[in-house]
């Protein structure tokens, strides 16, 4: 990647970030992907922090394929061993300038939507994808793209998806799957802090048919995709106080009720999708051991084919975009080689621990280090 000839970024440092945090995915049988805003990959000039590359692709060099022998979609498991390590289109379908809060007096949850129509693939700054962008990706290793999608912004009154913006989502997925990639594809910004979709009883009884609607309409998009294809419920679900903390009991139980709605409709909309492998995750992304306590995973149809996503940004102190007003006090550009590998090998071995209660294999849907300007 070309740099500002009067900055020096930390890539070095990252690579260390990337090495430590995928030799324990590698271990651990888990498939990265790290989260992309247009710093590891430039996606127009096709440039890149090699170092970094190198520093994620090393872990995996050994694993091997495992070839599915049987009619059906290839189970879960070997999903997650063969999809490796993974990238995401960050910022780009997911972008959006919609928010939703709630009303106490009408007793409801209020939305408002800024921007529509296939402008909002731009409007947090991101390049407009083409198919060279995703061979580059492959050309440096990737073998599966998690492309977040927010639909907010894209349904009519019926909830109904906008056409050219089903459109758009399945091109560029098709770009994936032409590069003989794994495609994830989910419902991201319209949870989160300012989303209509909350870990709680008012939103599940607003909008639950909406997230069926979108389901559906997905599940139909896609229903002849082979195994390639994946689909993921909705995306680090917050409480209706938008909390990032560890969830309560009751944020559990509704992230709990989300999950469950997206398994039944993608499984009950007919073709593929009765095996297609589908992918849940806990509120916030979390992995921590009360989110992991609480967590359920949802029943299902068929057996072996649900997949668990956790994410994870730590240590935020290295992880994190540099700060610009400095308020960030213990913000690093430097990887501590003693206590940050302390650190994750701690997330992981918790979140292995539930290995047995999820009876599911894991990805890490999100992880990343953004680069910083070293001081001089």
């Amino acid at each position: 990647m070309k740099e500002n000839p009067q900055m020096k970024f930390n890539d070095v440092e990252m690579a260390k970030h990337a090495k430590c945090f995928n030799q324990l995915c590698a271990k651990n049988n888990i498939a990265s992907f790290w989260w992309d805003t247009n710093f590891l990959i430039r996606r127009e000039e096709k440039q890149t922090f090699q170092k970094v590359i190198d520093a994620i692709m090393a872990p995996y060099a050994d694993k091997k394929f495992i070839k599915n022998s049987g009619s059906g979609f290839e189970a879960a498991e070997n999903a997650v061993n063969n999809m490796k390590t993974g990238w995401n289109l960050g910022n780009t379908l997911d972008a959006h300038k919609s928010f939703c809060v709630f009303n106490n007096e009408k007793n409801l949850w209020e939305e408002t939507v800024n921007l529509t129509g296939l402008e909002t693939e731009n409007c947090w700054f991101m390049p407009t994808t083409t198919p060279q962008m995703i061979q580059y990706v492959k050309e440096l290793g990737f073998n599966a793209v998690r492309i977040p999608v927010t639909w907010a912004g894209h349904l009519d009154q019926n909830n109904n998806i906008a056409p050219e913006w089903m459109a758009r989502v399945k091109e560029i997925a098709d770009y994936v799957i032409s590069q003989d990639m794994y495609c994830i594809i989910n419902v991201h910004h319209d949870s989160g802090g300012h989303g209509w979709v909350r870990a709680c009883e008012s939103s599940y009884l607003q909008y639950s048919d909406r997230l069926t609607s979108i389901y559906k309409q997905l599940a139909q998009t896609f229903a002849d995709y082979d195994e390639k294809l994946l689909l993921a419920g909705i995306n680090e679900i917050l409480d209706e106080n938008a909390s990032w903390a560890d969830p309560s009991p009751q944020a559990s139980f509704w992230c709990d009720k989300w999950n469950q709605l997206f398994v039944d409709t993608v499984r009950s909309s007919g073709g593929k999708n009765k095996e297609r492998n589908l992918i849940v995750m806990g509120p916030a992304g979390k992995s921590s051991k009360i989110a992991m306590q609480q967590f359920n995973m949802p029943s299902d149809s068929v057996e072996n084919h649900l997949i668990f996503e956790f994410h994870n940004y730590d240590p935020q102190s290295f992880c994190w975009p540099q700060n610009k007003d400095g308020s960030n006090k213990g913000e690093t550009p430097y990887w501590d080689q003693e206590k940050n590998p302390k650190i994750l090998e701690e997330v992981f071995e918790n979140l292995m621990s539930f290995s047995g209660k999820l009876k599911a294999p894991i990805i890490c849907g999100e992880y990343a280090a953004w680069p910083k300007v070293l001081p001089e």
